[in-house]
């Protein structure tokens, strides 16, 4: 893969949040996967494993399980846009990808480095190249965390998920409705954030920090 290839390709990922009806079709999903198994982790650990969900109802019942704690941010603060949340959108994607992490495998980790922390780091690495993956075929996705406590409770009992997995990650996956997130009100501003990157030169600092750069508190 050229350069450019690759730059293009992590430049048009997007989060999306409205999807079109299509099916997507078993063998991309089964591509995605497989490159998302490729994913380097601790200890070469290799701790994930995956749940693909497609089936409404259960989509639906993930969606409510989960959004419960952004209602209860909603009341800790007005200003919180529960609309916009990925969460509560889940059940509109073809498709959920459920990251799943064996905690078992904390044990390949150096007891000196705090196990939690690079499994959740090594699913979080594998959980960007699904997002990386499912961009290279034209589909879209989003990225919404699984808190733990009841949230996570609830998603594992719904899907059958031992008690030594973490839940960490749902991904949704589909072909992106472009018209009906720009027709979304509730998105303004997360369109309005969405092409906005910080210029390389504000994020590279050569022979220490450049304290020039520093971003301000504003």
């Amino acid at each position: 893969m050229e350069y450019q290839d690759l730059l293009e390709l992590a430049r048009d990922r997007r989060s999306c949040r409205r999807f079109r009806d299509d099916p997507v079709p078993t063998e991309v999903i089964d591509k995605i996967l497989d490159i998302a198994r490729y994913s380097p982790s601790a200890a070469n650990s290799q701790p994930w494993e995956f749940v693909v969900v497609e089936d409404f109802t259960m989509k639906r019942a993930i969606s409510k399980e989960i959004v419960s704690v952004y209602k209860e941010a909603k009341e800790r603060d007005t200003t919180f846009n529960f609309k916009a949340a990925v969460q509560s959108q889940l059940f509109r994607a073809p498709v959920l990808i459920v990251v799943c992490g064996d905690r078992r495998l904390m044990q390949a980790y150096p007891t000196l480095l705090r196990g939690r922390e690079l499994l959740r780091q090594s699913l979080a690495i594998c959980a960007y190249s699904i997002q990386l993956a499912a961009a290279s075929f034209g589909l879209a996705t989003a990225w919404a965390t699984v808190h733990w406590g009841p949230p996570e409770t609830a998603v594992k009992r719904l899907l059958a998920i031992p008690e030594s997995f973490t839940v960490d990650h749902i991904i949704p996956l589909g072909y992106p409705d472009v018209t009906k997130e720009k027709r979304t009100r509730a998105l303004t501003q997360v369109r309005e954030r969405a092409p906005f990157r910080r210029e390389l030169r504000e994020v590279v600092h050569h022979r220490g920090y450049d304290i020039t750069k520093y971003r301000s508190d504003k």
